[in-house]
C-alpha cells in the first residue's frame, strides 16, 4: 500500500510538473494566436444565416451550374497541370541532353505568372477558332455552335491555368524521383525493364504521395481563382461568391456559397490525406543511390526537348513575351498609371505580410516543438487551413469579425491596412509555417531537449540555438509569402483600403475595363517581384540546402 501511494504521490508530481511546463504563457499565447488565426474561417460556417429570397433563386438557377463548371475545371486543370509536371519532371531528373540543366530551374518561372495575367496573356486565343466556330453553325446549327464554343472555352481556361501551375506538380515530383528513385531505378535495369516500365511500374507508384500533395495544391488555386474565370466568363464558385455579394447585396447568400466552396476544398485536402496514408511502400533507405543517366540524342532527344519546352513556353515565355510587347505599345502609361506607387504599395503589404508571417510561425513552431504541447499542435493545424481556403471565403471571415470588434470596442478596423494584413496571414500562414516546424524538427529537436535538461530558458533557448540553425528556413519561408501575397488577388479586392491599388488590383481593374494592353504594364511588375526569388528559391532547393 505504501509502494501504491508514493507511486501514486510520484505520478502526481509529475503530472503537476507537466500541467505547469506546458500550460505557460508561451503555450497560451499561442494557441489563442492560432485561435484567432481559425477564427474568420470558422465564423463563415458559423454564420450562414437564414435562407432569403436570393438564395432560392441561387439554389433553382445556378447552384448546380456553378458546382459542375468548378468540378470540370479543376479536373480539366489537373490534368493538364500532371502531364506538364510530371513528365518534365521526369525528364530532367533521368536523362542528359543539350540543355536539361536550363530547364531544372526554368520549368520552374511559370510559378511567377499569376492565373488572372496569363488569362489576359491569351485574351485573344479564342478569336483564332471563330472560322471554325461558324462553320459549325451553318453545317449543324447554333446548338452546335454554341456547345463547342462552351467547350473550348473550358479547355482552353484550363490549358492557360494548368501551363502556369504545373510547377506545384513539377517541383514536388522532380523531388521525388531524386530522393526515391536510384536504387529501385537500378534494380529495374538490372532485370531488364525499359525505362517506359521502370516509370510506371516502379517510379511513379513511389513518388504518388508527392504528386497528389502537388495535384492537390493545384485544384486549390483553381478553385480560389477570380481573375481567370472572370476574364472567360466561367460560373465557378468563386465567380458566384462576388456577384452574389459584391453585384446583389446579398451577404447571406454568398457565405452560403462560401461554405459550399469550404467543403470543396476540405474534401480535397481529405483525399489526399487518405491517399497519402495509404502509401505504405518506398525507398526507405537514408541516402538515394546514384544512377547512370542516359544521354539523349536524335528523335529521343527532339522527344525531351519538347516535353520541356512546351509548359515552359505556354507558361512563361508567350505571356512575358506579349506583356512586354504590350507594355512598350503603352509605355506613356508608365507614368499615368502611377507605377511606381503601385509597386511601392504592393511591396509594403506583402513585406509586411511576410514579416508578420513567419514571426507568428516562429512562436506557434516553437511553443509547439519546445513544449510538446497537444494542444498548440492541434490549433497550429487548424490554423493552418487558411492556405486551402479561397481567399475570398477568408476576406468575409474577416470582414465579420471586425464587425463584432467595431460592435463591441467602437473602433473601425474594416478598410484598414491592419485587416488586410491580418487576412493574408490568416491566407498564408501555412506557406511559412510548414518549412519552420520542419526545420526546427530537424535541426532543433536534440538540441532543445539538451536546453531543458541544462535549464536553459526558451527565450535563450530560441534566439541563441533555434534561430540560427533555421535562418535558411526563414528566408526561404518568407519569400514563399512574399510571392503569394504579391500574387494575390480576390483578398486583396475585398478589404484594401478605400483609394488604396496594389499592382494586381490594378491589372484586375484595366482588364476589368477592357484595357488588355494597358495592364502589361503592372503584369509585368508582379511578374518582376516574384520570378527573382523564386529563381531563388529553386537555385537553393537545386543545391539541396
Amino acid at each position: 500500500m505504501e509502494l501504491l501511494a508514493l507511486k501514486s504521490k510520484l505520478f502526481r508530481k509529475y503530472l503537476y510538473k507537466e500541467i505547469l511546463f506546458k500550460l505557460n504563457r508561451w503555450t497560451i499565447s499561442s494557441f489563442f494566436i492560432g485561435f484567432l488565426i481559425f477564427l474568420p474561417i470558422g465564423l463563415v460556417i458559423l454564420h450562414i444565416g437564414s435562407f432569403t429570397a436570393n438564395w432560392k433563386h441561387i439554389t433553382d438557377t445556378v447552384l448546380i451550374t456553378y458546382s459542375i463548371n468548378s468540378i470540370v475545371l479543376v479536373l480539366a486543370t489537373v490534368l493538364f497541370s500532371c502531364v506538364f509536371g510530371i513528365s518534365s519532371a521526369w525528364v530532367v531528373t533521368n536523362y542528359k541532353f543539350p540543355g536539361h540543366k536550363i530547364f531544372r530551374w526554368a520549368l520552374v518561372l511559370p510559378l511567377a505568372i499569376p492565373t488572372y495575367i496569363a488569362a489576359y496573356a491569351y485574351f485573344d486565343i479564342l478569336d483564332l477558332f471563330n472560322p471554325f466556330l461558324i462553320w459549325l453553325r451553318s453545317s449543324f446549327g447554333l446548338n452546335t455552335m454554341q456547345l463547342a464554343n462552351d467547350m473550348l472555352v473550358y479547355l482552353m481556361t484550363a490549358l492557360i491555368m494548368g501551363s502556369v501551375l504545373y510547377p506545384y506538380v513539377y517541383l514536388l515530383a522532380r523531388a521525388s524521383f531524386e530522393s526515391q528513385g536510384g536504387h529501385f531505378i537500378n534494380v529495374g535495369r538490372s532485370l531488364g525493364h525499359s525505362g517506359k516500365s521502370i516509370f510506371w511500374k516502379v517510379v511513379l507508384p513511389l513518388s504518388r504521395p508527392a504528386i497528389v500533395a502537388g495535384i492537390s495544391l493545384v485544384a486549390m488555386e483553381t478553385l480560389s481563382d477570380y481573375g481567370a474565370v472572370k476574364h472567360f466568363g466561367i460560373q465557378t464558385f468563386t465567380y458566384g461568391i462576388f456577384r452574389t455579394w459584391l453585384g446583389m447585396g446579398d451577404l447571406t447568400s454568398a457565405l452560403r456559397l462560401a461554405v459550399i466552396l469550404l467543403g470543396f476544398t476540405l474534401s480535397i485536402l481529405y483525399l489526399e490525406k487518405k491517399i497519402r496514408s495509404e502509401a505504405r511502400y518506398g525507398d526507405k533507405s537514408t541516402k538515394s543511390l546514384s544512377y547512370k543517366r542516359n544521354y539523349l540524342k536524335g528523335k529521343k532527344y527532339i522527344f525531351a526537348l519538347t516535353v520541356c519546352i512546351l509548359p515552359f513556353t505556354f507558361g512563361f515565355i508567350i505571356p512575358v513575351s506579349r506583356m512586354l510587347y504590350w507594355a512598350w505599345l503603352s509605355k506613356n502609361y508608365l507614368i499615368e498609371l502611377n507605377t511606381f506607387q503601385l509597386t511601392f504599395n504592393t511591396l509594403t503589404i506583402a513585406l509586411l505580410a511576410s514579416i508578420s508571417t513567419v514571426v507568428l510561425s516562429i512562436l506557434l513552431g516553437f511553443s509547439s516543438k519546445y513544449f510538446k504541447s497537444s494542444i498548440v499542435q492541434s490549433s497550429n493545424r487548424f490554423a493552418s487551413l487558411g492556405y486551402s481556403t479561397p481567399g475570398a471565403v477568408i476576406a468575409m471571415g474577416a470582414l465579420i469579425l471586425v464587425g463584432y470588434v467595431s460592435s463591441a470596442f467602437n473602433i473601425i478596423i474594416s478598410g484598414t491596412m491592419l485587416l488586410l494584413i491580418f487576412a493574408y496571414i490568416v491566407r498564408f500562414l501555412a506557406v511559412a509555417y510548414q518549412p519552420i516546424i520542419s526545420g526546427f524538427e530537424k535541426n532543433c529537436d536534440e538540441l532543445n531537449d539538451a536546453s531543458k535538461t541544462l535549464g536553459v530558458s526558451p527565450v535563450y533557448s530560441l534566439v541563441k540555438i533555434n534561430l540560427p540553425l533555421i535562418k535558411n528556413t526563414l528566408i526561404a519561408a518568407g519569400l514563399l509569402v512574399f510571392i503569394d501575397a504579391t500574387k494575390e488577388l480576390p483578398l486583396t479586392l475585398i478589404l484594401r483600403p478605400f483609394n488604396y491599388e496594389t499592382l494586381a488590383t490594378a491589372t484586375f481593374d484595366l482588364s476589368n475595363q477592357a484595357q488588355i494592353i494597358e495592364s502589361s504594364i503592372p503584369s509585368l511588375f508582379i511578374i518582376f517581384l516574384t520570378v527573382i526569388p523564386i529563381i531563388y528559391l529553386n537555385r537553393r532547393i537545386g543545391e539541396g540546402r
